[in-house]
């Protein structure tokens, strides 16, 4: 048998979640009491986090935090810390408050503009004008002939004024027609208390990313460097960026937007993109402006520019200093709404953002993803206030278990932080279907959102224990196992991917019109093609061999680039260069037009002759045409299936999940491998055996379910054969049915022999916030071993005879009575926990909706068969 399932099935499994234990100055009983409810959910370690602690990094920090790290190694648990006082990271505590650190703060470059109409002699342009504070200073000044009907400058006409300033003015002779001025103003955000963001450290200058070590890191080794890589694991940046401007996720291209800045930007654009400095210097305004064909030359190359200053001054001195100090260094930046591939709240570019880091990072948070909602975009608290699942469900994910399968130093390690801020609506339920989507996209670490002292907490619920009052709690140790099985089954074993997709953000920054990876994802995902995202930078080194890609220990049978008009030349150059080594290299539905850098059309042509363009509604087809997808399947709800294939030695590993949270999934998959197979269920953690008939394999999953199906190890001659529902036997039975507030010590009788009904729909129960417990008596017929809840709201754990049976947190409700049953008359207890959002109604639980409280039904004895053959 697999030695990690052995594991598994005998509790030995490792740990993989790491919750956030947020800390506000709680006294020292109140933050031992949160750690052992980590503790007692099965869990041996945890992220503590400042939410804030106003004191981080002085006395009173040091005395408690070597209190936890304390209480950590005597229950042998061990600590991360996120790495600054406020969230998000990069204020580094405060550290650029002080004037006489001014110099750290980030740099940015804005433009405004004046319109002059010629001809006319020696014409005067405030360009002082568009200065706002004292501390800003003018760059360049360059003029465009500007070109009628819209907002197209000529860049061919550009005249530098620059020199000519004198007083805030410039004079010159205007020749004939309407031209644009445009004065590049180099500035800093306003130094203001209240905006914690005008001190935050910039990402193009390694001095000011070096505050983080100087203000966070090095005074926690200074204090507790026993700990460091012991008790004390490593360090968690959450949500690190650019933070250039007061919006969101800033683009190219958007007038009055302000980029990040250092002087010598224009000397390094023009080095990356293989042209002089004056012509940077003179079409610099292109980051605002529309200069044709110059806008992708510049746009592109100043992103790729400052995204790899960001890799090296941020990720990798942060990450080099903490492997230098024994620890890892984890974490996450803003993914959604393109942010992972712009500026503002983005980190510019996924990977070179975390390519320092020790794991692939993500989050899921603030209604980001509904189960069950995979094909509507839904309202949600983030900017633009939606939530498209393209991306959630299917991109982000797979953009994270995919930097953790190609960088090395990853080591297959890919994290979410998860759970936060959906409010008290999301219950465990909820919380499961979000871990199996993610488990399946190929993600093994998690950081659950979050363990408070501060009972009732307000910010970002829910929380897992709430001071004892979350009366879930008791089963989201539960939960926590489950997913903490899967991950050690997963971990360290090698993804094996169908095909690769290009990580396409330099098609956003060329400007040029282009296909999000999204689509792209969910039509690969939903027609059982596994693949990873892969950027250019490491498609440069990538080495082709019997027409496959290989990158790491991963290998794809085709590399597929969505629909770009425009890309930089070395992108282009690199698919054809692949694609003339033997990979075949797919453009859905049309070829790139030019490249970034100029009209030059022989790269394009060289991509036109040596890759292939295949229209998108033909593009799953094609790639089954052409052998390169493992699997392939037919029967019910075959959309809805997911899979994820990984390899250990011989072991075959598959992992199967039911998208389709309220029905169930019933097909037969042809797989690359053949024979007996073991079936592991991870939730009961119980093992059955399968075998495959003509090579095929019959494969049924209940709604919002998972199954692993393993290939390659010993069965053990015990294990019984898979089982599904044949017949259901109708069981009207009344109950006798209790309550216990989350508030009282006892239950206490709410009615006799009576029928189901919804707790919370009954007077004067509305914000019912506790157990509901039923009895009653029963016979089970012989063969009738499964008792099915049928709808419930929304966790049960069932006793028959006193014994325990169990506990679910989702659908299907069914509990196997067989070892317990007796002749004659059953007793059997439910008890069923409610959703915390009828008591608790936040602001965020009016985004979901909220399920009824007790057992609906309809209940029912269920006869089970075998799925495979003896």
């Amino acid at each position: 048998m697999n030695q990690r399932l052995q594991e598994c099935l005998t509790g030995k499994q490792e740990s993989f979640a790491l919750p956030f234990l947020w800390l506000h100055g709680e006294p020292k009983e109140r933050v031992r009491e949160e750690i052992l409810a980590i503790k007692n959910s099965g869990l041996t370690q945890f992220c503590a986090e400042s939410r804030p602690y106003e004191k981080f990094c002085c006395d009173e920090w040091w005395d408690d935090f070597g209190f936890i790290l304390q209480t950590a190694r005597e229950l042998d648990m061990r600590v991360w810390l996120l790495d600054d006082r406020h969230f998000p990271t990069s204020y580094a505590n405060g550290y650029l408050e002080d004037e006489s650190r001014a110099h750290l703060r980030k740099k940015l470059i804005r433009e405004c503009q004046t319109e002059v109409v010629g001809p006319m002699k020696r014409a005067k342009v405030w360009v002082g004008g568009g200065l706002k504070r004292q501390e800003e200073k003018i760059l360049q000044v360059i003029a465009y002939r500007h070109l009628p009907g819209g907002e197209r400058l000529d860049a061919d006409s550009a005249v530098d004024l620059t020199d000519r300033q004198k007083d805030g003015m410039v004079c010159w002779d205007v020749p004939d027609g309407v031209w644009r001025v445009c004065v590049l103003i180099e500035t800093v955000r306003e130094a203001r208390k209240s905006d914690r963001a005008s001190y935050f450290i910039d990402m193009l200058n390694p001095e000011s990313c070096h505050a983080m070590i100087d203000a966070v890191y090095e005074p926690h080794y200074e204090h507790f460097k026993e700990y460091f890589g012991n008790t004390f694991v490593g360090f968690f940046s959450d949500e690190p960026g650019f933070r250039n401007c007061c919006g969101s996720y800033n683009t190219l291209g958007k007038m009055f937007e302000w980029y990040p800045w250092r002087a010598d930007l224009p000397d390094l654009i023009a080095e990356s993109a293989g042209v002089t400095e004056k012509e940077i210097h003179t079409a610099l305004p292109a980051l605002w402006e529309d200069l044709g064909e110059k806008n992708a030359l510049v746009r592109t190359h100043y992103m790729e520019v400052i995204t790899k200053l960001y890799r090296e001054n941020f990720s990798y001195q942060i990450g080099d200093w903490c492997r230098a100090h024994g620890v890892l260094y984890i974490g996450h930046v803003i993914e959604d709404s393109g942010a992972h591939m712009r500026m503002g709240y983005g980190s510019g570019h996924f990977f070179r953002a975390m390519d320092g880091q020790d794991m692939a990072g993500m989050d899921i948070v603030l209604i980001q993803e509904i189960p069950g909602v995979l094909n509507e975009i839904h309202r949600a608290p983030i900017d633009g206030w939606l939530a498209d699942p393209a991306f959630f469900h299917y991109t982000l994910p797979k953009l994270t278990a995919s930097h953790a399968h190609i960088q090395p130093m990853k080591q297959g390690r890919a994290m979410c932080e998860l759970f936060g801020a959906f409010g008290w609506a999301e219950g465990l339920p909820y919380m499961k279907a979000m871990a199996d989507g993610l488990l399946v996209s190929g993600i093994n670490y998690f950081v659950p959102h979050a363990f408070s002292p501060k009972e009732e907490d307000p910010d970002c619920p829910p929380h897992f224990y709430n001071g004892g009052k979350n009366i879930q709690y008791p089963l989201f140790k539960n939960l926590m196992g489950y997913m903490e099985r899967c991950s050690h089954l997963l971990s360290g074993a090698t993804h094996r991917a169908d095909v690769a997709v290009f990580y396409n953000a330099e098609s956003e920054w060329t400007g040029g019109k282009y296909a999000s990876m999204d689509a792209l994802c969910k039509l690969l995902t939903t027609n059982l093609i596994d693949f990873d995202i892969i950027p250019n930078d490491v498609l440069q080194n990538a080495v082709v061999k019997d027409s496959r890609l290989y990158v790491n220990n991963e290998s794809y049978g085709a590399l597929i680039v969505p629909e770009s008009t425009i890309l930089p030349t070395a992108c282009l150059a690199c698919f054809a260069k692949l694609a003339q080594n033997g990979l075949p290299v797919i453009f859905p539905d049309s070829y790139p037009l030019r490249a970034a850098e100029g009209t030059d059309s022989a790269v394009v042509s060289t991509v036109r002759q040596t890759c292939q363009t295949v229209s998108t509604d033909r593009l799953a087809a094609f790639l089954r045409e052409q052998g390169l997808c493992r699997m392939r399947g037919e029967g019910k709800n075959l959309s809805y299936l997911r899979s994820l294939h990984m390899t250990r030695g011989t072991e075959e590993i598959y992992l199967f999940s039911n998208d389709a949270i309220r029905s169930e999934v019933d097909v037969w998959l042809t797989l690359p491998s053949e024979g007996e197979f073991l079936i592991y269920e991870p939730w009961d953690n119980r093992c059955y055996r399968g075998v495959t008939e003509e090579g095929r394999v019959h494969l049924h999953i209940d709604g919002g379910n998972m199954l692993f199906l393993l290939f390659g190890g010993e069965i053990p001659v015990q294990t019984p054969i898979f089982e599904v529902e044949q017949e259901r036997l109708p069981l009207p039975l009344r109950f006798d049915i209790s309550l216990r507030d989350e508030s009282e010590d006892s239950f206490r009788l709410l009615a006799g022999n009576s029928e189901l009904v919804d707790i919370t729909s009954l007077d004067g129960y509305s914000r019912f916030s506790g157990e509901v417990r039923y009895e009653a008596t029963l016979s089970i017929p012989d063969d009738y071993t499964v008792l099915d809840l049928g709808e419930v709201g929304e966790v049960a754990e069932v006793w028959l005879n006193g014994k325990y049976m169990g506990a679910r947190i989702n659908a299907p409700y069914r509990f196997d009575l067989s070892e317990e049953r007796i002749a004659g008359d059953n007793r059997l207890e439910i008890l069923v926990k409610g959703n915390l959002a009828h008591r608790r109604r936040d602001g965020l639980s009016r985004y979901l909706q909220i399920p009824p409280t007790g057992i609906l039904g309809e209940l029912a004895l269920c006869r089970y068969a075998p799925l495979y053959k003896n």
